[in-house]
């Protein structure tokens, strides 16, 4: 079969599969393990269980034989002697001597003997330990230094953490001169990380596409060209860097303006949002309206034929007809517009990526030659922003990722000193420049006929997750709020049912601060705790489905509880049909799924709709030919909007597109949707608000971004929630709060297998104080000896993933959080960190990880698949993200 006829094979599967491949062999964990060590402590632990049978079997001995012993001296000192055995401590003086070994049995005395002989070696072997650990240092620092002097790990450091990375670059010039603990354990972890995650926001990964063939193995990387695409990951530094083009004295006047793409007359009032497509941390879509006086409607008309605005001297032009006498008034009339946010002045760029080329070309048109110093400048900066360099050539790409930094700097000279634009330009660093590694050619091979079972599975499961998508509460929380009006007054333009919404929303009552919880913190709140009826009713949906599951233990967790609890595809298709019409399925999912052992094991979920193969396509140049309105079904749409964060930057998937990015006034060629177009309605199949366009189509609206939805800004997430195509992140819904197992004791959870997937790996969670950290003064091998015990003793694996956490907030808390501290504090530690008890550097890292203030929780995970597993010593570990989409592709 060819690579397009297995292909064709995988049709389910749309925006054709991405792959995940990680930088660094599984090797490479070779080095972090300390075998020795690892040994050592086993014997001892081995000589101490031994040791503690022998003493009691010999304790019992004991007893039969002291029932026969005089009443004499020698008795009580036996006793003692049996008491010593049995709590497994070296007797005292007078408890063995030759008198009372004499007056045992023989063989008694013999073994007691044995016994002490053998206590003795445990002792030995204890006091070995700090000698083999002192040893395994040596040699586990010198295998860290090897693995960590490979040129795509330094580079992928370098972007993510420069301290630590040039901490790393004295370390391999000085080899002689071992850094402080905190840097080795550190680099430890990011070593780890690199060999073990798929992270695809770095160049500790690389993405590319799949390349499908008939069987085989279910994965199989190969080496291929890699290079690094080089984003600002600063926020709304294209939207500032317009700004500050747009702001230049020689420039100003020649801007075009044009209509905030939210502006619609409503009655008597002009209505628009306010910072319309702009980050939800900076207070972007506020609703404004102005009175709709003659002048203001004129203008609307006017550039509403003009999408791509006009220069302020040409709209001075139309709206005086030429009679300068009235230059002035009409002035005043603008910038009182822009002021309001109604008029937006933007650069015509054909894509917010492109800002740096775009300004400059705009610029040099409207500067003399002898004043064209800032178009240049301009574009030496884009020239380097589109450099793509190897990933490997330490130097080059080191070189161009200081240039893309340069470039930027060296337009702070165009700036004023103390202006917010000059301060941004000038401390940019290599932080702010985001680099992600990415190959156009497929990096792995993958079997068609391995991951159709996968494929199918995962489609189920898009229909299964249905009641626990994240905004289903939000949407009948509004349907019950708003579903009357709607029905006596039929549907509502979009924008004037937002401001609706705000005044809900905002309200001091019960119903208000639900409202927030649901849309903001989804989380936060359990349905059956709803005061809205229609809320609760969801609870005894999502209670259905999860009775699926049975008998996997979703909240309740007990201790130890074995597995794995193998679920038949037949038994959620039994719950779906359960369903109620206003719990709709989710179109389109994105699985991100690794194999093992002939199963697809889902980390996570994400949007659908081909969203990671756009992202794809975008870092490496394709642009493809989008896609087309196929004419019938709902309407799908994507926000036109960066939303300030470049992580969102992708080719267009998704047949329209709904407004643009602040800044800029985009001629990339896509359809539009306009707000004035949309209607809130209740849709007769589900009963459930949504969207529509005035002509009676559906709508829905998607963000098909990479970053984070908690960043949306209000009136977009609105729609998203209207439009009810958002997945939750995981197949497991997260054990709520109010309903989770207690956090006081273990707790275990098996393996759960749907069909051909692992639904959710083995974990075991703890709280945080009752695993064993370093004791003030205490030897490390000590602790690593009493770590090993615990280990063995609560069943935990060598070679496990582990996550930390915190306490839950309570949905007061979540919602004083902002987005942005939520995820600094969080993400580096709720996500699963691998973790060999083997290895010294990687439990520092872990013992360093549970000292974080806060940490309440800490859950271990079974490693599926083991990267040290691997038969290859050049294996990779790869990751796929599949698309499964109801019906047939957009």
């Amino acid at each position: 079969m060819s690579s397009a006829q297995a292909s064709a094979r995988m049709a389910g599967v749309t925006g054709d599969a991405v792959v995940r491949v990680a930088g660094l062999a599984a090797a490479a964990l070779d080095g972090l393990r300390s075998p020795r060590l690892a040994a050592a402590l086993d014997d001892v632990l081995a000589r101490r269980d031994g040791h503690r049978a022998e003493g009691r079997a010999l304790s019992g001995a004991l007893h039969a034989v002291i029932g026969d012993l005089p009443r004499d001296g020698v008795r009580p000192r036996v006793i003692g002697l049996r008491r010593a055995l049995h709590a497994g401590r070296r007797p005292g003086a007078g408890e063995w001597t030759p008198e009372i070994a004499g007056r045992l049995p023989a063989e008694v005395s013999r073994g007691i003997a044995g016994w002490l002989a053998g206590a003795a070696a445990l002792a030995a072997a204890e006091e070995r330990l700090p000698r083999v650990l002192s040893a395994e240092r040596e040699s586990g620092l010198n295998a860290l230094l090897k693995a960590a002097t490979d040129p795509g790990f330094r580079i992928a450091l370098g972007g993510t953490s420069p301290v630590l990375a040039a901490e790393l670059e004295k370390w391999i010039a000085g080899p002689r001169r071992t850094p402080r603990t905190g840097t080795t354990t550190t680099l430890a972890r990011y070593l780890a990380r690199a060999v073990t995650k798929t992270s695809p926001l770095s160049t500790f990964t690389t993405s590319g596409p799949v390349l499908w063939r008939a069987g085989g193995p279910a994965v199989e990387t190969r080496p291929v060209d890699r290079s690094g695409a080089f984003e600002l990951s600063y926020y709304h530094i294209r939207e500032n860097i317009a700004a500050f083009v747009l702001g230049r004295p020689a420039l100003s006047g020649r801007a075009p303006i044009a209509l905030n793409a939210s502006a619609q007359r409503l009655g008597e009032q002009v209505v628009f949002l306010r910072g319309f497509g702009m980050l939800g941390l900076l207070g972007g879509e506020r609703y404004c309206a102005v009175p709709a006086r003659p002048s203001v409607l004129a203008l609307v008309e006017l550039l509403g034929g003009e999408p791509g605005g006009l220069p302020r001297h040409v709209l001075r032009q139309r709206l005086t007809a030429g009679d300068a006498s009235l230059d002035e008034e009409v002035d005043a009339f603008l910038d009182h517009l822009l002021d309001a946010g109604l008029l937006v002045p933007g650069l015509p760029v054909a894509y917010p990526h492109e800002v740096l080329v775009g300004a400059a070309a705009w610029a040099r048109q409207g500067m003399e030659s002898e004043a064209r110093a800032l178009p240049v400048a301009l574009e030496r900066a884009a020239a380097a922003l589109a450099v793509r360099p190897a990933v490997g050539d330490l130097v080059s790409y080191r070189a161009r990722r200081e240039a893309v930094v340069s470039g930027l700097r060296e337009l702070a000279g165009f700036a004023v000193p103390g202006d917010p634009q000059h301060a941004m330009f000038t401390t940019l660093t290599t932080v702010n420049v985001r680099d992600t590694a990415v190959a156009a050619e497929p990096p792995a091979v993958c079997s068609a006929r391995a991951w159709r079972p996968v494929a199918d599975d995962l489609d189920l499961i898009r229909r299964w997750i249905a009641p626990f998508a994240p905004h289903l509460p939000a949407r009948l929380a509004l349907t019950e709020l708003f579903g009357d009006r709607l029905r006596e007054r039929g549907p509502l333009p979009v924008i004037a049912f937002y401001r609706e919404y705000q005044r809900a929303v905002t309200a001091e009552d019960e119903i208000g601060a639900e409202l927030r919880g649901s849309v903001v913190a989804p989380s936060a709140l359990h349905p059956e705790d709803s005061v809205l009826d229609r809320v609760r009713r969801l609870s005894d949906v999502m209670a259905g489905a999860l009775a699926a599951l049975s008998p996997y233990p979703l909240n309740a967790g007990e201790p130890g509880a074995s597995g794995p609890v193998t679920v038949p595809a037949e038994a959620l298709r039994t719950a779906i049909m359960a369903y109620p019409p206003w719990v709709p399925e989710v179109r389109s999912i994105s699985a991100y799924v690794q194999p093992a052992g002939g199963f697809g094991v889902v980390n996570a979920l994400g949007t659908g709709f081909g969203s990671v193969r756009a992202r794809l396509d975008h870092l490496t140049g394709w642009r493809g030919t989008g896609v087309a309105d196929p004419g019938a079904g709902p309407v799908y749409a994507a926000f036109g909007s960066r939303f300030g964060i470049s992580l969102n930057d992708h080719r267009r998937c998704l047949p329209y597109q709904l407004g643009g990015t602040p800044g800029l006034i985009g001629r990339d060629g896509a359809a539009r949707l306009r707000i004035e177009d949309l209607v809130v309605r209740l849709d007769e199949e589900s009963g459930l608000l949504g969207l529509a366009t005035t002509g009676g189509r559906e709508v829905r609206v998607v963000h098909t971004g990479a970053a984070a939805r908690e960043f949306l800004p209000p009136f977009s997430l609105l729609l998203t929630v209207l439009s009810g195509d958002v997945p939750p992140l995981t197949i497991l819904p997260p054990p709520h709060p109010s309903r989770a197992a207690p956090r006081d004791r273990r707790r275990d959870w098996p393996r759960l297998v749907v069909g051909s997937l692992v639904a959710g790996r083995a974990q075991t969670r703890f709280p945080a104080g009752d695993v064993p950290l370093p004791r003030q003064g205490e030897e490390e091998s000590r602790f690593l000896l009493r770590l090993a015990e615990w280990r063995r003793a609560e069943g935990i694996p060598r070679r496990c993933f582990f996550r930390t956490r915190p306490e839950p907030e309570s949905v007061d808390e979540r919602l004083t959080t902002s987005p942005a501290s939520w995820t600094q504090t969080q993400e580096k530690w709720h996500k699963p960190m691998y973790l060999d008890f083997g290895s010294w550097l990687l439990v520092r890292g872990f013992a360093a990880a549970l000292r974080r203030p806060g940490t309440a929780l800490v859950t271990f995970e079974e490693a599926l698949p083991d990267p040290s597993a691997a038969q290859s010593g050049d294996h990779h570990v790869a990751e796929l993200v599949l698309d499964v989409t109801a019906g047939s592709p957009l």
